[in-house]
């Protein structure tokens, strides 16, 4: 169910749905690059984009603009930046987002599997501007959704809020897109980044959801004839889902630990990827990857 507030993303768009989902004045860069990619034939997790639009009737509803002119204006004359930016984000989080907002959201979220269904929520900037990447993670009801999707608040970090006045931008005039995704189950799988460079693909892994230093890296050819170098990592560590919610750090078993995350054939499929994505693009990108522990296959979660 596509309205002004939600697009559909997946791999097989038709093309009204591809030309929204590739808008990043709607979608953000994030789910612009997911989009492009998935067009290539890249899988990206299925998913749906909370649009810059939603955003705009969320602040109009809620009548945040005099609440962020004034901590604005107090900022000006001599307030705290931070206390200033604090005061914006709190007004955000106290809000509640508009019914028609909350009903397109519980309606995409519903077409993903509704209550039950794993998803991740991730602010989704439409600008290259530094931002907190506020990333929820193992979400499983639409109430956790709509509540995750107040992370509109992020557009409003102390850091933010700094590099726009110091820009001149009109703290009244940017959006904040987000983006609800299945949640790869690469708590029982592995996660990493593939990055073409030169002639190699560099590929780190690590079990579990990403990132760690202690991974495997790989250099990886992916001509004719593949050549793969393989540089096994201690992985002490994984980090999986805790129950009911969120995340914890484990020890990995020794079998983890002595064995390579990712096959010659996944690390080979990972490279044509990153050379479809560095060719799309016309420069080098990284591939924010994760492999699903369940079904195996892998998913492209980002496009740097």
């Amino acid at each position: 169910m596509d309205s002004a507030y939600v697009v559909r993303l997946n791999g097989e768009v038709d093309s009204d749905e591809a030309k929204a989902a590739l808008d990043p004045a709607q979608v953000g860069l994030k789910v612009s690059g997911l989009a492009e990619v998935a067009q290539l034939g890249i899988r990206v997790p299925k998913g749906f984009p909370v649009t810059a639009a939603a955003y705009e009737e969320f602040v109009l509803d809620a009548r945040l603009a005099p609440t962020i002119a004034r901590a604005i204006r107090r900022f000006r004359a001599g307030r705290d930046l931070g206390v200033a930016a604090a005061g914006i984000r709190s007004a955000f989080r106290d809000a509640w987002l508009p019914p028609a907002v909350g009903d397109a959201i519980v309606a995409a979220y519903e077409e993903l599997g509704g209550d039950g269904t794993d998803v991740a929520v991730r602010c989704s900037p439409r600008t290259a501007e530094a931002l907190p990447d506020e990333v929820f993670l193992h979400l499983r009801s639409s109430r956790d959704v709509l509540a995750a999707c107040r992370c509109f608040a992020a557009l409003y970090s102390t850091v933010a809020v700094g590099n726009r006045e110091a820009l001149g931008v009109d703290q009244l005039r940017v959006a904040m897109p987000v983006v609800v995704q299945r949640m790869v189950r690469s708590d029982v799988g592995g996660s990493g980044t593939a990055r073409g460079e030169s002639t190699f693909v560099r590929v780190r892994a690590s079990w579990g959801i990403g990132p760690h230093r202690d991974a495997d890296l790989y250099s990886v050819h992916p001509g004719a004839r593949p050549l793969i170098v393989r540089h096994r990592g201690a992985k002490l560590t994984k980090t999986v889902y805790a129950d009911p919610c969120g995340t914890r750090t484990v020890p990995t078993t020794p079998d983890e630990r002595a064995g390579l995350v990712l096959t010659d054939e996944e690390l080979q499929q990972l490279a044509r990827w990153s050379v479809a994505s560095d060719g799309h693009f016309r420069h080098p990108t990284t591939l924010d990857w994760a492999k699903d522990g369940h079904t195996g296959e892998l998913y492209v979660l980002e496009v740097r």
